[in-house]
């Protein structure tokens, strides 16, 4: 999707997208769900700013590790079932100036 930030116009102007426009970013927004993050920091650096939890704040620190992973999880499996995000991926992989960028390292580092 990085590529897309950089390319997203030139992707269109060469015909990329299909008709109408279905961008990778706007497709892939709608496997995403929403994850507890601000609940999970807060224990987090809790823990590793004062190191000492309290023993149920460390349950629900571990609770929502696990729910937030499996919903990640879900929700690249769910990318990676989509047929049309994939063909989107393989044109983008394939698109000239996407290969230019692959093929300098130092480039490539910065865009991934």
């Amino acid at each position: 999707m990085n590529y897309e930030l950089y390319f997203k116009e030139k992707f269109a102007e060469d015909g990329l997208y299909p008709a109408p426009k279905k961008y990778l970013a706007e497709e892939v927004s709608k496997h995403l769900k929403t994850v507890n993050y601000d609940r999970w920091s807060e224990f987090y650096w809790k823990g590793q700013l004062e190191g000492d939890l309290k023993p149920e704040e460390g349950k629900e620190l571990e609770d929502l590790e696990n729910e937030n992973l499996k919903t990640i999880i879900e929700v690249v499996e769910a990318i990676k079932a989509d047929r049309e995000i994939m063909e989107l991926i393989e044109r983008i992989k394939g698109h000239e100036w996407v290969k230019m960028v692959k093929g300098n390292s130092k480039i490539d580092r910065e865009v991934e």
